[in-house]
């Protein structure tokens, strides 16, 4: 069995490779992609800036619940199951949403697509870790994650060239059939498991596969800690930017191009470290890492409170906590997951549930605060550091799910 598997895996392997990819975006894709169309939606619909702004807010709120729903499903049925019934929900939701003319239906249809396509988020990266050594998984989730954090920047981009030429409703047509370019792939899948995984699965068909299980443990739980709260630091970033840029006299166009750095650093984080995944232990790499990102922060708020800083000086430090979490995100991601080996599809679940709604708590601390929007920025982006080192002690500690 492992020999079979072995062997279809290198023949399908750049091509798993490529549906691993596509599952993991096709979220940002959903988020993000529709966008530059706000404005023409709302004159088409016409409805109010408000109703338009709901659509990507409920999205999100659905896209953050639901993963607690798909992680016991994927469980049982396994992850190409999931993903079909996942994707086939999005699938239909987005042509709906394309002959759609009522606001409240598209806000409606806007939570349906974010509850299925919950399903390819939690089921890629339990798939990587059901499908590769766990030897590998750090070095494939280091290839897979600088794309992901990619596709936001790019999203944009892809909706505004349909929105020009095709009309905003074809954004969602397009996202239609990304879905079912993804779903012709699964079928092609079996529900099969790499022979550790499944060694791991029988020994562990005792333990409790509940979710209150996973925040039980330690491991688990410190390393969800320490992705949850770097990527709480990143989106404090991303909420306040905008206000304090603008405060220090940029245009949208120069805030707009400050998001291209740190995305080429955030890159060269996460394949600078697999480059290093054969050489270093990505164990001993992390509390160096954890120290990049501290400092980081540190200095920012630093330069908040002792000079009018400019958007160089700005970008500094932050690029080199955008290239530490590139490298960190894997190595935690990898970790919290395979502590679970045997409940991994609950436990891409809860990780994602728990990023998602801190990270939602740091926009909006941010938000709350943005009458002065730099120092409320650095104060949060500060706040994560003592959340980031309890974790880090807790993933020490060792008890697996």
């Amino acid at each position: 069995m492992k020999n079979e598997l072995t062997v279809n895996h290198k023949k399908n392997s750049f091509l798993f490779f490529l549906y691993l990819v596509g599952l993991s975006i096709i979220g940002f894709l959903a988020t993000d992609m529709y966008l530059p169309a706000f404005d023409k939606m709302r004159l088409d619909l016409g409805t109010s800036k408000s109703n338009i702004s709901a659509t990507l807010s409920l999205f999100l709120a659905g896209y953050g619940i639901a993963q607690l729903l798909w992680g016991p499903i994927s469980d049982k049925f396994g992850k190409p199951k999931t993903v079909l019934m996942g994707l086939s929900i999005f699938t239909i939701s987005s042509l709906g949403i394309y002959f759609t003319h009522n606001v409240y239906l598209l806000l409606f249809l806007r939570l349906v697509q974010a509850i299925g396509v919950c399903a390819a988020a939690v089921s890629w990266q339990a798939l990587v870790i059901e499908r590769y050594p766990k030897d590998q998984t750090n070095k494939i989730f280091a290839s897979i994650m600088p794309l992901v954090a990619l596709s936001p920047a790019l999203a944009p981009l892809m909706g505004a060239f349909l929105l020009n030429y095709f009309g905003w409703r074809s954004i969602f047509i397009a996202l239609a059939l990304i879905a079912i370019l993804l779903i012709v792939y699964t079928l092609t899948i079996k529900d099969e498991k790499n022979a550790v995984q499944q060694d791991d699965q029988i020994k562990d068909s005792s333990l409790d596969n509940s979710y209150l299980s996973l925040l039980k443990s330690n491991k688990f739980l410190g390393n969800v800690l320490i992705y949850a709260m770097c990527s709480a630091g990143f989106f404090a970033w991303l909420t306040g930017s905008p206000f304090f840029l603008k405060e220090l006299g940029y245009n949208e166009s120069q805030i707009g191009l400050s998001f291209f750095p740190q995305t080429v650093a955030f890159l060269i984080g996460g394949y600078g470290y697999r480059a290093l995944t054969s050489k270093i232990e990505g164990k001993k790499l992390l509390p160096y890492l954890l120290v990049i990102y501290s400092l980081s922060m540190v200095a920012l708020y630093l330069i908040t409170i002792t000079i009018t800083p400019t958007l160089t000086i700005l970008l500094i430090p932050f690029c080199l906590m955008a290239l530490a979490n590139g490298a960190c995100y894997p190595i935690v991601v990898s970790e919290a997951l395979k502590s679970a080996a045997h409940n991994v599809g609950k436990a891409a679940a809860m990780q994602n549930t728990i990023q998602l709604g801190l990270c939602f708590m740091a926009s909006g601390l941010v938000s709350l605060f943005s009458k002065d929007a730099l120092l409320s920025t650095t104060i949060v982006m500060c706040g994560t550091i003592p959340l980031v080192y309890i974790g880090y002690k807790l993933s020490l500690k060792g008890k697996t799910a």
